[in-house]
């Protein structure tokens, strides 16, 4: 039988063509290290047969001690993989090439009780002076397949609940679109027979009546711009066009002419610093400064002109992604922080009927700002003033889907 001796000879062990030795040091017995080792460890002839085994592998197995000996190794491999061990065992003993080192082969084991389980085996040539012995190293892995197994379960489950979701977005984008078109169709028939009504019976309607009217037109407008805006809302992810490079200060420049009037009758002032080019869709952004700077304005202070500041910073903790923090402080009304979240849900206002609007514009600048690769932030005080903080991704190939 085969034993594992001290340095003063040698192992032996064979990686195809290069040859590693092992001096083991004199004070550490071979066989102590082999017999107690933690993984299983089996020694075998070039025809199977096993010549040593160590108690890891026994227990591994659930034989007894030495009840393996002399017996040959296709016992302990499940029938459906004793070909591929067979060829694997033959490949090491007598190999046509070189082999990579540290390879190795699962295989599904088999228990004395007839239980099978999944292992790791890894082989080396032992040259001895009794000739060539495959060692063989096998690992248990019936925990790593069944964390693989859960791992990949879990996978499997997030992209079916990630297509759901993906499915259930569209169809509530499709039927938000679908529904506002199909309803500014009848509120255009509403005031245009109500302006009709307006000056063609202007004298044969009592004064109330006119009130009455008057109350009717300023609705439907009301419900007009609350549908375009609702309309607005689902194209950004259903009628989305591809990013191009886009000069952050020709947008800017191009939504100050757009807002050039109520910037005149409030006396507004806007400051900006030179900002970046980034890879972008220019109507959405455009669109998103345009209602970050129309709401500065719009929330100004009774008996104070807006000022508007316009600045920027490079995210410098992500190296690997390129990212700018685009600031829009304004002097306005302001509002109590805890409502920062709040604000960016569709529908949401927090200054009453005495501002017109439809609650919606800042959440069309979070879809989008999410859309290029950031989000949006707001930070306020009341009387004193807000400060909206948008990160834009630099450069984004594939815009994600929202």
């Amino acid at each position: 039988m085969i034993t594992l001796k001290n340095s003063a000879e040698k192992v032996h062990l064979f990686e195809g063509k290069k040859t590693n030795r092992v001096d083991l040091d004199p004070y550490i017995n071979p066989e102590a290290l082999f017999e107690f080792a933690g993984q299983g460890i089996i020694v075998a002839r070039p025809d199977g047969e096993i010549v040593k085994i160590n108690r890891a592998a026994e227990l591994m197995f659930g034989y007894e001690p030495h009840e393996l000996l002399k017996r040959r190794t296709e016992l302990l491999i499940d029938e459906g993989f004793e070909p591929a061990y067979i060829l694997l065992r033959r490949d090491f003993m007598y190999p046509a090439k070189t082999r990579a080192l540290g390879t190795g082969l699962e295989l599904i084991a088999k228990r004395k009780d007839g239980g099978r389980f999944p292992v790791e085996i890894g082989l080396n040539i032992i040259d001895t002076p009794e000739g060539k012995f495959a060692m063989a190293v096998i690992i248990d892995i019936t925990q790593r397949r069944q964390q693989e197994d859960l791992l990949k379960k879990a996978h499997l489950n997030l992209q079916y609940y990630t297509r759901e979701l993906q499915a259930s977005n569209f169809e509530l984008e499709n039927f938000a679109y679908v529904s506002s078109h199909d309803l500014l169709e009848p509120l255009r028939k509403i005031r245009a027979f109500g302006a009709r009504l307006k000056t063609a019976e202007t004298e044969n309607i009592t004064a109330p009546g006119k009130e009455y009217l008057d109350r009717i037109l300023h609705a439907t407008d009301r419900m007009e711009s609350l549908i375009n805006d609702l309309l607005t809302f689902s194209r950004l992810s259903t009628r989305s066009l591809p990013f191009v490079t886009v000069d952050l200060n020709v947008i800017l420049k191009e939504v100050m002419n757009d807002l050039e009037v109520t910037i005149e009758n409030t006396k507004a002032r806007i400051e900006a610093v030179t900002l970046p080019v980034i890879e972008a869709e220019p109507t959405q952004i455009r669109q998103l400064f345009q209602n970050l700077i129309a709401n500065a304005v719009k929330f100004k202070k009774e008996r104070e002109s807006p000022l508007i500041k316009i600045d920027f910073t490079k995210n410098e903790a992500e190296p690997d992604r390129e990212t700018y923090h685009i600031s829009f402080t304004d002097n306005g009304i302001g509002f109590d922080e805890k409502y920062k979240d709040k604000i960016f849900n569709i529908f949401q206002t927090l200054a009453g009927r005495k501002y017109e609007g439809s609650g919606i514009g800042l959440a069309i600048c979070r879809k989008i700002a999410i859309r290029h690769g950031g989000n949006i932030v707001a930070k306020s005080a009341v009387n004193i003033g807000s400060v909206f903080i948008v990160s834009l991704a630099a450069k984004q190939v594939t815009p994600p889907q929202q």
